[in-house]
């Protein structure tokens, strides 16, 4: 009975040393997350900065330096067409356009010397095109009037002093009216065609996103200066629908440009895919606790992820960690036992 008893006892002890050993010299099992992939709409776009602008604006440029007088507006005040602007001191500004003619005065120098014909002398001559002759204070407009219907938005010129030649005296805007005026990298400029839609988002208005429109590509581009170094880039103009008093001419945005549209497509996280020494490209499936690496071909680079058009289907576990994985078939186990999109 005894030597049954002992017999018992060391087979018992045997068996359980063989599963010891075997646990002790099997391979660990690699912990993986994984991404139930699922079909989704997504879009392209294309990321880009620039300025809100007016779509109308005026600047009141002169040919002659007037004299100005009774000005009748001021930054941010709302004109219409014809609209008095300031009037002219016609008489101070014929004596001084004489006297400069006279002493050959340059519309520069002219201008820098302000209203006091003392200051004036004939060695204060310098190149320049001459001060515009007037031979009738007649020639020399009384009044300045708004060329366009809007909003004043600077105004150069000071009441009993010389406006400056080539500077606008007034700037007239329609703020009703604005477009967005955005600078895209060359890199991406195959993508983007007028017509495509565009979202505009701001830090000055926070909170607010508004729609637009691309309305034209300029046919050239330029150089622009990024951080330290310049890069190339095509400017274009996008419309702004339903623009508000949050938006504001100069205001600095941040344009998306939608350029195409793929609907029911399976993004896959750009970690999951890799690619082996003959340019196939694979990820790894989780199914019955094993990673089963299987072949994909990919399609467009998404911002979520690259576009899988063959090899995974909606529903497939895909490993996002498969540097872990040493060849197909080995066993794995969940992290923490959920999905990684859980």
């Amino acid at each position: 009975m005894k030597k049954y008893v002992i017999l018992l006892i060391s087979t018992a002890l045997v068996i359980a040393g063989v599963f010891t050993g075997a646990s002790l010299f099997a391979p660990p099992v690699t912990e993986v997350t994984v991404y139930t992939a699922q079909e989704s709409d997504v879009e392209n776009t294309v990321k880009c900065t620039g300025k809100i602008e007016e779509t109308n604006k005026r600047d009141v440029l002169l040919d002659t330096p007037v004299v100005a007088s009774d000005i009748q507006v001021a930054v941010g005040d709302t004109v219409t067409e014809g609209q008095p602007l300031f009037y002219v001191d016609q008489h101070t500004t014929f004596t001084l356009l004489s006297y400069s003619n006279s002493m050959g005065l340059s519309q520069e120098v002219l201008g820098s010397l302000g209203s006091s014909s003392s200051s004036f002398s004939s060695s204060s001559s310098s190149l320049g095109q001459q001060a515009a002759t007037v031979e009738s204070i007649d020639e020399i407009p009384s009044v300045v009037n708004a060329p366009i219907s809007g909003t004043v938005t600077s105004i150069n010129v000071t009441e009993s002093s010389l406006t400056t030649p080539g500077t606008a005296v007034v700037t007239i805007s329609d703020l009703s009216s604005l477009q967005v005026k955005v600078s895209i990298n060359e890199s991406k400029i195959a993508d983007v065609a007028v017509g495509q839609p565009v979202s505009i988002t701001g830090t000055a208005f926070k909170g607010h996103e508004y729609t637009g429109t691309i309305q034209k590509i300029f046919p050239a581009a330029r150089q622009q200066l990024s951080g330290a170094a310049y890069e190339t880039v095509v400017d274009a103009i996008v419309s702004i629908d339903g623009a508000d008093e949050f938006l504001k001419p100069n205001y600095n945005v941040e344009a998306s440009i939608t350029t195409s549209q793929v609907t029911q497509s399976i993004l896959v996280p750009y970690e999951a895919v890799r690619q082996d020494e003959e340019g196939n490209e694979y990820v790894y499936l989780y199914s019955m606790a094993q990673a089963h690496r299987v072949n994909v071909t990919t399609g467009r680079e998404m911002t979520e992820g690259v576009e899988i058009t063959e090899g995974v289907k909606a529903g497939d576990k895909i490993i996002l960690n498969p540097d872990d994985i040493s060849d197909h078939g080995v066993r794995v186990k969940l992290a923490n036992g959920v999905d990684a999109d859980a």
